[in-house]
C-alpha cells in the first residue's frame, strides 16, 4: 500500500527473474570496475593477481589446444567411412556386425587408422549389445529438415538445397521444408516458387511454408519460423503414416551446407544410441563457404568460431547445441517445439530438454563438419558491423541463465549437483567472454601507469610488464596450430587463390588480441548489460553474401 492508497502488487516471479537477469552482467561489470579503481589503491596486489591470472589463461590455453587437435583427430578418424553400410550391417545383425568390428579392429591387414575406427565402434556397439537394447532399423529413419529463411538469396538457398539433394541417404526418407516469413513478401513468393520447381521432386517430400507476421506469443525471430514450418511438415508426414519416433529433424541454418554423409552418419548414432530419444546431435559448424572472400577479422572469428565447437566436442559432458543440429521429432514435441519470443533457439532447445526429462539429456557430437558462411556483407564496414551483432547474438545465449535457474528452482527431480554444474558452467563461460580479453589487454598495464610513485619504484613494477608479456607471448604460441588447423580445414586451392593469400591467412592470426576484445569481449559485455538493464535484444538477420566466380 502506497501513501496514495494505491496498492502496489509485486510478482514475485518477476522479481527473481530479475535478480537472475542482473546477475552475470552485474559480476562483469564489477570486476572490471573493481580492477580498475584497485589499481590506484593497491597496485601491488593487483599486479599480483593480473600476474596469476595470466599464469591461469596459459594453462587454460595449452588444455585447450590439447582438446582442440584430439578433436582434429577424431574428424579425420572419421573420415571416408561409409555410414550407409554401417547401418544397413547392425540394423540387420548387431551381434554378427559386433563380431565383425572386434576382428577388423585385431587383423594385422588393416592400417592403424581402420583398426581405430573399428575399435571405437565396437565399443559402441558392443554397449548396445550387453544393455540388450532393441536396434532401430535404419530404413524406417526418416530425416525432417527445417531451412527457416527471411531474405537470403536464391544462391545461398539453392546451395544448401543441393548439398541435400546430394545426400547418399535414401531419398524416399528424406523431407525438407523451407520456413520463408509471410512479411518479406512477393520477393519471398518468388524464391519458394524458383525453389519449389527446382527441387520438388528431389526428395520425398518439399514444401515451403509462410509464417504468418504477428502470431501471439511470439517476437521476429528465427524459432518462431522454424516452429511454424515444422508443423506444417509434420502434417504432411502424419498423413503420410510415418509415426513420431521414427523422425529425425534437423533444424540448419539456412546457409548451411551438409556433407553427403551426413545423414547416414546421423542415422547411425540414432539406431546404436540406447538413448536416443533423449539425444541432440551436434556436428561439427565450419565457416568456410565464403571464408576466401571475408575479410581477416571475420575470418579470424568464423574459425576461431569452429575451434571453440571442436573442443566443446571433447568434452561431451558439456556439449550444448548450438547453430545446425538435429533432435528427434518425440523429443521436439514433448517440449513443445522451439519457443517462439527467444533469440537463442539453437540452445534453449537443448535446455528446454534437459528441465523436461529431469536432468536426463545431453548432447552427443557428431565428427562431421557442416560449413556455413562468414560474416561478409557488400563494404568492409558493414561486414564490421554485422560481425559485432552476430557475436552479440551469440552472446545472447546468456539469456539461457535466467531461464535455468527457474526450471531448476521449479524442477525438484533433478540432481542439486547436477543444477550447480550447468549454472556455474553457464555463467562462468558467459563471465570469461565478457571479462577476459579485456583484462589481458587493457586493465594488466594500469597498476604500472596509476599504480603512484611508491609502486612504480618497486621490482614488481619493472617485472610486470615483461612477466605478462612473455606469459601471453608463450600462449600466442597456440596461436601457430590455430594457423595450421586453418590451413587443413578450409576448401582446396582453386586458380582464385595466390600465394600471397595463404601468407595473409596465417598472418592474419596476430590480429587475435585485438578481435578478443573488440569483436568477442565488447559483444558478450553488451549482452550482458542490456540483459542487466532489461533491454530486449532482436534477432538480426545475419546478411550472407558470396562472390559470384567467373
Amino acid at each position: 500500500m502506497s501513501d496514495l492508497g494505491v496498492t502496489i502488487e509485486v510478482d514475485p516471479a518477476h522479481l527473481r527473474k530479475r535478480v537472475w537477469q542482473t546477475i552475470p552482467g552485474f559480476l562483469s561489470w564489477t570486476t572490471l570496475i573493481a580492477l580498475t579503481v584497485l589499481s590506484f589503491i593497491l597496485p601491488f596486489w593487483i599486479a599480483i593477481f593480473i600476474i596469476a591470472y595470466d599464469v591461469y589463461l596459459l594453462v587454460r590455453i595449452v588444455y585447450m589446444t590439447i582438446h582442440l587437435l584430439y578433436a582434429y583427430y577424431r574428424l579425420k578418424e572419421y573420415e571416408g567411412i561409409n555410414w550407409l553400410e554401417r547401418c544397413e550391417k547392425v540394423s540387420r545383425d548387431i551381434g554378427e556386425y559386433a563380431s565383425e568390428l572386434k576382428a577388423m579392429s585385431a587383423d594385422n591387414h588393416l592400417n592403424g587408422k581402420q583398426k581405430r575406427q573399428a575399435s571405437h565402434e565396437y565399443t559402441r556397439v558392443q554397449r548396445l549389445v550387453k544393455s540388450g537394447h532393441n536396434i532401430f532399423d535404419w530404413k524406417q529413419v526418416h530425416h525432417a529438415v527445417v531451412v527457416p529463411t527471411y531474405d537470403e538469396s536464391l544462391v545461398v538457398l539453392r546451395t544448401t538445397l543441393q548439398a541435400l539433394a546430394r545426400t547418399t541417404f535414401p531419398k524416399e526418407q528424406m523431407h525438407v521444408v523451407v520456413g520463408f516469413e509471410e512479411r518479406a513478401g512477393k520477393e519471398a513468393k518468388e524464391r519458394a516458387a524458383q525453389l519449389t520447381k527446382e527441387f520438388g521432386q528431389q526428395f520425398k517430400t518439399f514444401l515451403t511454408t509462410f509464417h504468418p507476421d504477428g502470431l501471439p506469443g511470439e517476437k521476429k525471430v528465427k524459432s518462431a519460423n522454424a516452429s511454424w514450418a515444422i508443423q506444417r511438415l509434420e502434417e504432411k508426414l502424419t498423413k503420410q503414416g510415418i509415426a513420431t519416433k521414427q523422425i529425425l529433424v534437423s533444424n540448419f541454418d539456412s546457409d548451411t551446407v551438409a556433407p553427403p554423409e551426413y545423414f547416414a552418419y546421423l542415422t547411425y548414432a540414432f539406431i546404436t544410441n540406447q538413448d536416443r530419444y533423449r539425444l541432440s546431435y551436434q556436428p561439427i559448424p565450419i565457416y568456410t563457404n565464403n571464408l576466401w572472400d571475408a575479410p581477416a577479422f571475420s575470418r579470424v572469428i568464423a574459425m576461431g568460431s569452429t575451434f571453440w565447437q571442436m573442443i566443446e566436442s571433447t568434452r561431451p559432458e558439456r556439449l550444448v547445441t548450438f547453430s545446425s543440429h538435429s533432435m528427434t521429432l518425440q523429443a521436439l514435441k514433448d517440449v513443445g517445439y522451439w519457443q517462439r519470443d527467444i533469440v537463442s533457439e539453437d540452445s534453449r532447445i537443448f535446455w528446454q530438454a534437459l528441465l523436461h526429462y529431469d536432468g536426463m539429456y545431453r548432447t552427443e557430437p557428431l565428427y562431421m563438419t557442416v560449413s556455413m558462411d562468414a560474416a561478409l556483407a557488400a563494404s568492409w564496414w558493414q561486414t564490421l558491423k554485422n560481425q559485432y551483432k552476430q557475436k552479440r547474438r551469440w552472446a545472447w545465449g546468456i539469456e539461457n541463465f535466467p531461464f535455468l535457474v527457474e526450471g531448476f528452482w521449479a524442477n525438484k527431480n533433478i540432481r542439486a549437483s547436477t543444477k550447480f554444474v550447468y549454472l556455474f558452467r553457464t555463467l562462468e563461460g558467459h563471465y570469461s567472454w565478457a571479462t577476459a580479453a579485456i583484462l589481458v589487454a587493457g586493465l594488466g598495464w594500469l597498476p604500472v601507469i596509476f599504480g603512484g610513485v611508491g609502486f612504480q619504484s618497486t621490482v614488481l613494477s619493472y617485472s610486470l610488464p615483461f612477466v605478462t608479456r612473455s606469459l601471453m607471448t608463450v600462449a600466442m604460441s597456440g596461436l601457430i596450430i590455430s594457423a595450421t588447423l586453418t590451413l587443413l580445414l578450409i576448401p582446396r586451392k582453386s586458380h582464385n587463390q595466390s600465394f600471397w593469400q595463404y601468407v595473409l591467412l596465417i598472418g592474419q592470426w596476430v590480429l587475435v588480441p585485438a578481435i578478443a576484445t573488440v569483436l568477442s569481449a565488447f559483444p558478450a559485455l553488451d549482452a550482458e548489460t542490456r540483459l542487466m538493464f532489461g533491454r530486449d535484444l532482436h534477432f538480426n538477420v545475419m546478411q550472407k553474401t558470396r562472390k559470384e566466380r567467373a
